[in-house]
């Protein structure tokens, strides 16, 4: 199989990303503690699990192919003194078209998702969107990418305009993804270890349950949790055998915030959150190769 390039249903969001591996089924848990090292952010402490399947089907072997991806989503801790526990799971339905013009590629996406606080009954939970990714071969080593990702949120309509690239830079080195999503620095010790950077930028909400902010019942609208969680870290895969792979990585949030909003037809409010510091991530991942 020749290398796909995938939009992918990551932490908190679906991100758009490019990889020289496709992982088939992918199990992640992540921890952040409440103390970080800015002791004037607002604490918070946050466990978040998912799992991801991603099923490439090839209309003919190295030609157009459909990319299936179901997902589960979990995320449960406490940001100064409330508790929150949200749950997203939904399904990622691509088409990739392979040689559109001469070295061009194009990937459309569709996206469904629940978005909602765990253990409620509530309306209204869903979200839709999609995404455009367009990929240039430059040379057999370097491919560049440019698009746009959508996502009707909770708080509103999101947009994102993508560039990314992923550039086999030598037998060891890679240097792949699509930002603001992704980005990833690999590094190839043997067939055994790898080893690298990666940073990612996610941004997702939640229906939560409505409660009246005005006290009175003047309002009408819907409560959501809105979290953007940039992290920065430092990875290593070591490969069971050729296909399952054990992941560690730690690293340190820029910028990330907390927003729990009110969004009515002529009101939206907001209260943020803001809360960086350390977070440790574990997987465990059945890969396949595409180099």
């Amino acid at each position: 199989m020749k290398r796909i390039i995938l939009l992918g249903c990551t932490i908190a969001s679906c991100a758009v990303y490019a990889q020289p591996f496709l992982d088939v089924v992918r199990i992640n848990y992540c921890y952040s503690p409440e103390a970080g090292l800015n002791k004037k952010t607002n604490p918070l402490t946050s466990n978040f699990f998912n799992v991801n399947v991603n099923l490439p089907i090839e209309l003919k072997k190295g030609g157009d192919a459909f990319i299936i991806n179901p997902f589960f989503e979990q995320n449960q801790g406490k940001v100064s003194g409330t508790d929150f526990h949200v749950l997203s799971k939904g399904l990622f339905v691509g088409f990739l078209k392979r040689n559109l013009f001469p070295d061009w590629n194009l990937l459309s996406a569709i996206t469904i998702r629940r978005n909602k606080e765990a253990g409620k009954d509530l309306a209204n939970d869903w979200q839709y969107g999609g995404a455009l990714l367009a990929t240039y071969r430059q040379s057999e080593h370097l491919s560049l990418k440019f698009g746009i990702y959508y996502n009707r949120e909770f708080f509103g309509n999101y947009f994102i305009p993508l560039a990314g690239i992923d550039w086999q830079i030598n037998d060891k080195n890679a240097l792949f993804g699509v930002l603001p999503g992704n980005f990833v620095f690999e590094h190839r010790v043997s067939k055994r270890f790898t080893y690298g950077s990666a940073f990612r930028a996610l941004t997702n909400s939640y229906r939560l349950e409505t409660t009246d902010p005005c006290g009175s019942g003047d309002c009408t609208g819907q409560n959501y949790l809105r979290i953007d969680d940039n992290q920065l870290g430092a990875y290593a895969d070591t490969y069971l055998s050729k296909q399952i792979v054990l992941s560690a990585e730690s690293g340190y949030t820029i910028f990330r915030r907390y927003r729990y909003g009110f969004k009515g037809e002529n009101t939206h409010q907001k209260t943020d959150y803001y809360s960086d510091n350390f977070y440790v991530r574990a997987s465990l991942v059945y890969r396949m190769a595409l180099r």
